[in-house]
Protein backbone atom coordinates (compact mmCIF):
# COMPACT_ATOMS: atom_id res chain seq x y z
CA UNK A 1 0.00 0.00 0.00
CA UNK A 2 1.50 3.74 -0.67
CA UNK A 3 1.91 5.41 1.89
CA UNK A 4 1.30 9.20 0.62
CA UNK A 5 3.27 10.70 4.01
CA UNK A 6 6.41 8.43 3.39
CA UNK A 7 9.95 10.45 2.84
CA UNK A 8 10.35 7.92 0.27
CA UNK A 9 7.15 8.59 -1.67
CA UNK A 10 7.13 12.42 -1.30
CA UNK A 11 10.90 12.24 -3.35
CA UNK A 12 10.16 9.89 -5.37
CA UNK A 13 7.02 10.93 -6.88
CA UNK A 14 7.37 14.57 -6.56
CA UNK A 15 11.09 15.59 -6.56
CA UNK A 16 12.76 18.35 -5.28
CA UNK A 17 9.95 20.75 -6.08
CA UNK A 18 7.52 18.66 -3.88
CA UNK A 19 10.47 17.83 -1.14
CA UNK A 20 10.65 22.05 -1.07
CA UNK A 21 6.81 22.43 -1.04
CA UNK A 22 6.61 20.29 2.10
CA UNK A 23 9.27 21.83 4.18
CA UNK A 24 7.72 25.44 3.13
CA UNK A 25 4.23 23.69 4.35
CA UNK A 26 6.04 22.11 7.50
CA UNK A 27 8.09 25.81 8.83
CA UNK A 28 4.88 27.86 7.49
CA UNK A 29 1.78 26.90 7.31
CA UNK A 30 0.26 24.71 10.06
CA UNK A 31 -0.93 22.13 7.57
CA UNK A 32 2.79 21.19 7.52
CA UNK A 33 2.33 19.87 10.84
CA UNK A 34 1.30 16.24 9.55
CA UNK A 35 4.66 15.48 7.12
CA UNK A 36 7.60 13.72 8.52
CA UNK A 37 10.48 16.70 8.32
CA UNK A 38 13.42 15.53 9.57
CA UNK A 39 13.35 11.69 8.52
CA UNK A 40 12.37 13.49 4.85
CA UNK A 41 15.22 15.58 4.93
CA UNK A 42 17.40 12.38 6.15
CA UNK A 43 15.92 10.48 3.34
CA UNK A 44 16.49 13.18 1.05
CA UNK A 45 20.16 13.13 1.72
CA UNK A 46 20.24 9.78 1.53
CA UNK A 47 18.57 9.38 -1.94
CA UNK A 48 20.82 12.18 -3.40
CA UNK A 49 23.68 9.75 -2.66
CA UNK A 50 22.50 7.06 -4.64
CA UNK A 51 21.79 9.21 -7.23
CA UNK A 52 17.89 9.12 -7.36
CA UNK A 53 18.00 12.77 -6.96
CA UNK A 54 19.74 14.00 -9.86
CA UNK A 55 21.34 16.97 -7.78
CA UNK A 56 24.97 17.84 -6.14
CA UNK A 57 23.87 17.55 -2.05
CA UNK A 58 24.43 21.27 -1.76
CA UNK A 59 22.15 22.32 -4.22
CA UNK A 60 19.99 20.12 -2.28
CA UNK A 61 21.11 21.63 1.00
CA UNK A 62 20.46 25.04 -0.54
CA UNK A 63 16.99 24.33 -2.32
CA UNK A 64 15.68 23.09 1.43
CA UNK A 65 17.22 25.91 3.23
CA UNK A 66 15.57 28.76 0.83
CA UNK A 67 11.90 26.26 1.44
CA UNK A 68 12.21 26.61 4.99
CA UNK A 69 13.13 30.01 5.14
CA UNK A 70 10.66 31.44 3.13
CA UNK A 71 8.00 28.80 5.57
CA UNK A 72 9.00 30.40 8.26
CA UNK A 73 8.66 34.07 6.86
CA UNK A 74 5.00 32.88 5.90
CA UNK A 75 4.53 32.03 9.58
CA UNK A 76 5.85 34.87 10.80
CA UNK A 77 3.68 37.31 9.16
CA UNK A 78 0.75 34.84 9.99
CA UNK A 79 1.32 35.23 13.77
CA UNK A 80 1.54 39.59 13.02
CA UNK A 81 -1.45 39.69 11.50
CA UNK A 82 -3.11 37.47 13.61
CA UNK A 83 -2.36 38.20 16.54
CA UNK A 84 -2.68 36.79 20.11
CA UNK A 85 -6.09 35.80 18.84
CA UNK A 86 -4.63 32.84 16.66
CA UNK A 87 -3.26 30.99 19.58
CA UNK A 88 -6.63 31.37 21.26
CA UNK A 89 -8.88 29.10 18.80
CA UNK A 90 -10.80 26.41 19.13
CA UNK A 91 -8.91 23.02 19.31
CA UNK A 92 -8.79 21.45 15.50
CA UNK A 93 -7.15 18.85 13.55
CA UNK A 94 -4.69 20.84 12.83
CA UNK A 95 -4.18 23.03 16.27
CA UNK A 96 -4.34 21.73 19.57
CA UNK A 97 -3.72 24.47 22.65
CA UNK A 98 -0.98 22.47 24.01
CA UNK A 99 1.24 22.81 20.96
CA UNK A 100 1.11 26.52 21.64
CA UNK A 101 1.63 26.29 25.32
CA UNK A 102 4.67 23.86 24.30
CA UNK A 103 6.11 26.51 22.49
CA UNK A 104 5.74 29.38 24.28
CA UNK A 105 7.92 27.08 27.13
CA UNK A 106 10.35 26.62 24.64
CA UNK A 107 10.65 30.13 24.15
CA UNK A 108 10.69 31.10 27.94
CA UNK A 109 13.56 28.64 28.21
CA UNK A 110 15.41 29.40 24.96
CA UNK A 111 14.25 32.84 23.61
CA UNK A 112 15.15 33.60 20.23
CA UNK A 113 17.04 30.72 19.85
CA UNK A 114 14.50 28.62 19.56
CA UNK A 115 14.01 29.65 15.72
CA UNK A 116 17.21 27.27 15.86
CA UNK A 117 17.02 24.57 17.82
CA UNK A 118 13.37 24.44 17.06
CA UNK A 119 14.37 23.54 13.60
CA UNK A 120 15.07 19.84 14.88
CA UNK A 121 11.72 19.92 17.13
CA UNK A 122 8.63 18.73 15.31
CA UNK A 123 5.65 20.95 15.76
CA UNK A 124 8.06 23.51 17.18
CA UNK A 125 9.54 24.38 13.65
CA UNK A 126 5.34 24.65 12.70
CA UNK A 127 4.89 27.12 15.57
CA UNK A 128 7.90 29.22 16.39
CA UNK A 129 7.46 30.97 13.63
CA UNK A 130 3.77 31.82 14.08
CA UNK A 131 4.52 32.73 17.68
CA UNK A 132 7.27 34.96 16.98
CA UNK A 133 5.28 37.22 14.58
CA UNK A 134 2.02 37.12 17.36
CA UNK A 135 4.77 38.50 20.01
CA UNK A 136 5.75 40.75 17.52
CA UNK A 137 9.78 40.11 17.71
CA UNK A 138 11.74 42.54 15.88
CA UNK A 139 12.08 41.41 12.23
CA UNK A 140 15.86 41.67 11.86
CA UNK A 141 16.40 39.47 14.64
CA UNK A 142 14.22 37.17 13.80
CA UNK A 143 15.54 37.03 10.06
CA UNK A 144 19.11 36.41 11.47
CA UNK A 145 17.79 33.45 13.71
CA UNK A 146 15.40 32.04 11.11
CA UNK A 147 18.34 31.91 8.19
CA UNK A 148 20.57 30.38 10.36
CA UNK A 149 18.25 27.74 11.47
CA UNK A 150 17.03 26.98 8.17
CA UNK A 151 20.56 26.11 6.89
CA UNK A 152 21.78 24.26 10.17
CA UNK A 153 18.68 22.09 9.31
CA UNK A 154 19.33 20.21 5.98
CA UNK A 155 22.95 21.17 6.49
CA UNK A 156 22.98 18.67 9.12
CA UNK A 157 20.12 16.14 8.20
CA UNK A 158 20.76 15.95 4.29
CA UNK A 159 24.79 16.13 4.92
CA UNK A 160 24.47 13.07 7.21
CA UNK A 161 22.12 10.60 4.97
CA UNK A 162 24.27 11.67 2.18
CA UNK A 163 26.97 9.91 3.71
CA UNK A 164 25.41 7.16 5.13
CA UNK A 165 23.51 6.92 1.78
CA UNK A 166 25.98 4.39 0.36
CA UNK A 167 26.86 1.97 3.58
CA UNK A 168 25.10 -1.10 3.03
CA UNK A 169 23.64 -1.78 6.17
CA UNK A 170 22.14 2.01 6.24
CA UNK A 171 19.90 0.94 3.08
CA UNK A 172 18.90 -2.21 4.52
CA UNK A 173 17.98 -1.10 7.53
CA UNK A 174 16.65 2.56 6.50
CA UNK A 175 12.91 1.79 7.58
CA UNK A 176 14.26 1.16 11.63
CA UNK A 177 16.32 4.33 11.26
CA UNK A 178 13.74 6.62 10.54
CA UNK A 179 11.43 5.15 12.56
CA UNK A 180 14.72 6.21 15.87
CA UNK A 181 14.68 9.34 14.31
CA UNK A 182 11.20 9.97 14.59
CA UNK A 183 11.12 8.87 18.28
CA UNK A 184 14.34 10.76 19.08
CA UNK A 185 12.97 14.13 17.78
CA UNK A 186 8.57 13.62 18.37
CA UNK A 187 9.10 11.44 22.01
CA UNK A 188 10.06 14.64 24.12
CA UNK A 189 7.63 16.87 22.63
CA UNK A 190 4.87 14.29 22.94
CA UNK A 191 5.81 14.10 26.28
CA UNK A 192 5.66 17.97 26.81
CA UNK A 193 2.37 17.88 25.15
CA UNK A 194 0.88 15.08 27.29
CA UNK A 195 1.96 17.27 30.51
CA UNK A 196 0.26 20.60 29.23
CA UNK A 197 -2.66 18.47 28.21
CA UNK A 198 -2.57 16.77 32.06
CA UNK A 199 -2.27 20.08 33.26
CA UNK A 200 -5.24 21.87 31.63
CA UNK A 201 -7.61 18.70 32.69
CA UNK A 202 -6.32 18.96 36.18
CA UNK A 203 -6.97 22.98 36.81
Amino acid sequence: MLDLFSPKTIIYFGGIGLLAAVVFAETGLLIGIIFPGDSLLFTAGLLTAVKVIHLPMEMVVAVIAGAALLGDQSGYWIGWRAGRAFFNRPKSFFFRPEYAEVTRNFYRKYGSTILILGKFLPIIRTFAPLLAGVIQMPYQKFLLMSLIGSVSWPLVLVTTGYFLGNIPWVQEYYGWIIVGMVILTTGPILWRILREHRKRISV
